[in-house]
């Protein structure tokens, strides 16, 4: 990866030429950390690979290095770092950037605004939360990858591979901060122990802090954004317990403005899945038990899936892109709500789940 990195540097216009630096002056950073720093500060932490990382040698030293400044601006923070180390910094090959959760949100705001007008990236670098410090998350698992923001480039494009497809590049942010529900859902990072885990998303909201989901309610959330893969549900039914796999979604949405003058939504999910364990009373997967086990498995996910938008609709999160199939339906409409945040805490929301299990358990 770091070969086909370098390999690419000359498109980006890192060469040698009038005006421009030998790739032996710069500092190529692959992750990018930010955490706050005082109340008009934020301390960013940079990830760079180390010389002996770049020329492939497996030799001892480290195979990376981080450089820290606390700056008002990403900019200004560069200029301290550049005087740091003996390397021009360049930003055009960064992988991840991560924000600390607890950043106040107009420092956020404003960092994300200022990072979508850096022309050295093509800002499709992973965008991501850290629960506790973000620099922290620069320092990879053990035995996973040699430069942490690998670990994160493999794991957000493993979409067949997990429950839920995490991954969100930053143009992805800016665009659904501008779009017209106003909201970007991004994943929640933790170091703990050696480990990362990413098991829940948060809503961005300008002006506001996250709005964080439980890992339950995280896969209803992605259920209703179309980025659910392979989920898994334990559940109840009349025969006992069952359990499937494997679970895919797909969603499709309706949002009208009522003779209420209310906001109607109907979303409808059509899920498939397999059969991991069977009832304990059933010992033949009949068409009858079958149906037994979709119609409790439809049960149960309609009840997450109710819960989840219930507890964003009081607090006016709209995760779910109803704001957008307003607007997409009737912009005028959508126009005349004005406060689409205040229009969700008294929206009527219908959920319609369809579960179709074809088979049992064929399939990892």
């Amino acid at each position: 990866m770091i070969a086909l990195a370098l390999a690419a540097l000359p498109l980006a216009g890192c060469g040698v030429g009038a005006g421009i630096k030998p790739i032996d002056d710069r500092a190529l950073v692959l992750g990018v950390a930010a955490d706050k720093a005082g109340q008009d500060k934020i301390k960013y932490s940079l990830e760079i690979p180390s010389p002996q990382s770049l020329s492939g040698s497996s030799g001892g030293g480290n195979e990376f290095y981080s450089v820290q400044a606390a700056a008002q601006s990403f900019d200004a923070a560069i200029s301290q770092m550049e005087n740091q180390t003996s390397r021009d910094i360049y930003l055009g090959q960064m992988h991840v950037l991560i924000l600390a959760a607890d950043l106040p949100p107009l420092l956020r705001d404003r960092l994300i605004a200022e990072e979508q007008r850096i022309g050295e990236t093509d800002h499709t670098e992973w965008f991501m939360l850290a629960d506790g410090p973000a620099e922290n998350l620069l320092t990879p698992p053990p035995m996973q990858e040699r430069l942490p923001a690998f670990f994160y480039s493999t794991h957000f494009n493993c979409q067949g591979c997990q429950a839920v497809d995490y991954g969100v590049p930053a143009w992805r942010v800016e665009a659904d901060l501008a779009s017209p529900s106003g909201v970007a859902v991004v994943p929640v990072a933790k170091s703990s122990d050696g480990t990362i885990d990413i098991n829940r998303v948060a809503a961005l909201r300008r002006g506001q802090p996250p709005f964080v989901f439980t890992p339950v309610e995280t896969e209803s959330v992605m259920a209703l954004r179309g980025k659910l893969g392979k989920g898994a549900l334990d559940f109840p039914t009349p025969l006992g317990h069952a359990s499937v796999r494997s679970l895919r979604a797909k969603v499709t949405r309706r949002a009208v403005i009522a003779s209420d003058r209310r906001l109607h939504v109907r979303v409808t999910l059509n899920y498939e899945g397999l059969v991991a364990q069977r009832p304990e009373r059933v010992l033949h997967m009949t068409p009858r038990a079958l149906a037994v086990v979709r119609q409790s498995c439809a049960k149960a996910l309609a009840a997450q899936l109710t819960t989840t938008i219930a507890r964003a609709q009081k607090a006016g999160v709209d995760a779910f892109y109803f704001g957008q199939a307003l607007y997409l339906a009737n912009p005028e409409a959508y126009l005349a709500l004005g406060d689409m945040s205040q229009a969700l805490r008294h929206a009527v929301v219908e959920v319609r789940v369809h579960v179709n299990l074809p088979n049992q358990g064929i399939a990892v």
